[in-house]
């Protein structure tokens, strides 16, 4: 029989993550709000951190419980990090989601383009390691992402590609040096997240059936897609130093 219970409806009683407490970081909006709410509806205690406070104010009126905090920030910044996870810590799980890309040619990249991608998805995840030897308890994880583009080079992704690669080499190593605490990350591949509202609406969707086309998925993914593997990791204490490919089978097509 087929269920039509919603993904996002759980029994908290019942959920290994009922009272873990969970620092989210991008999540006023996409993958990172739809992981705040998920892992507030398995029962967690869930804190919102981002760039923009109304964004964070507006994900914490969908959560199924109230916000452990609120924390307008930007998360390259390692000073404001630390003092955030140090307010309320030790945490269970630190999850980053945030990333500040620029998809163009390599030639056309500026160094601003370039120092922006080099603090979200480098600098940042260096932050949250450096933190969360403090601040994270010793059987907590972190999850990252990284992305499609660190394995399916293309026109206009070098830096971020690279980046990837680089951020899932890192996981692996911390998970060795800062074991018994856990890291994993998350490699999406296109997914229908606000990262696209640079396009119109009718070549967002022509781009989406155009990748679609090409996956063994059929599909394109979506932003509960992505939360329901990054709540996976932090379920599983047996998952570290793992790369999680969230991408439809972009990898092998």
């Amino acid at each position: 029989m087929t269920s039509t219970t919603p993904i996002t409806q759980f029994d908290p009683q019942h959920s290994v993550l009922k009272g873990k407490k969970i620092f989210v970081i991008g999540a006023g909006s996409g993958m990172g709000a739809a992981i705040a709410k998920m892992a507030a509806a398995k029962g967690a205690q869930v804190a919102l951190a981002g760039r923009t406070a109304s964004k964070l104010q507006g994900t914490a009126e969908t959560l199924s419980s109230p916000a452990l905090g609120l924390y307008s920030l930007d998360a390259s910044d390692g000073q404001a990090l630390e003092a955030a996870l140090s307010e309320q810590g030790p945490w269970d799980h630190i999850i980053n989601t945030a990333a500040d890309l620029t998809f163009k040619p390599f030639i056309e990249l500026s160094d601003d383009d370039i120092n922006k991608m080099l603090n979200s998805k480098f600098h940042t995840p260096i932050n949250i390691a450096r933190s969360a030897n403090k601040h994270l308890n010793a059987q907590g994880s972190v999850v990252l992402f990284s992305g499609l583009a660190a394995y399916r080079q293309g026109e206009g992704s070098s830096i971020v590609g690279a980046l990837n690669m680089a951020l899932e080499s890192l996981v692996a190593n911390l998970a060795i040096e800062m074991k018994p605490k856990r890291f994993n990350a998350v490699s999406p591949g296109v997914v229908d997240a606000g990262s696209w509202d640079f396009l119109t609406e009718a070549d967002r969707q022509a781009m989406f059936k155009d990748v679609a086309g090409g996956l063994p998925s059929g599909r394109v993914g979506h932003v509960d897609d992505l939360a329901h593997a990054a709540i996976s990791l932090l379920e599983n204490g047996f998952i570290t130093g793992t790369v999680l490919n969230v991408d439809g089978g972009g990898r092998i097509a």
